[in-house]
């Protein structure tokens, strides 16, 4: 039972590990601020941290409100990468 339980605590660890990871690449990676990136997500600063040192796996509606955001900012990105031509298409 010991060893079972440890492996499960290895998994959840590396959870942890690699959503620390992503949150705090994507808030990097778009210059946003933990204190922005927690109003967003409806959570404090803190909790933010927590999520970011793998401390604490954020709660589903939080993990919602984040896929949203990355989405949108994704989308954004796409956007400026398009082709000049494929703009000019568009553009009224």
């Amino acid at each position: 039972m010991a060893r079972t339980k440890r492996i499960v605590d290895e998994e959840v660890k590396g959870e942890m590990e690699s959503i620390a990871q992503t949150w705090r690449q994507f808030r990097i990676d778009n210059a946003l601020t933990q204190t922005f990136l927690a109003e967003i997500c409806g959570i404090s600063r803190r909790t933010i941290q927590n999520i970011e040192t793998g401390t604490i796996i954020p709660q589903e509606g939080t993990i919602q409100k984040y896929e949203a955001l990355k989405k949108k900012y994704e989308m954004g990105k796409k956007r400026k990468q398009k082709p000049k031509d494929e703009e000019e298409e568009y553009s009224f």
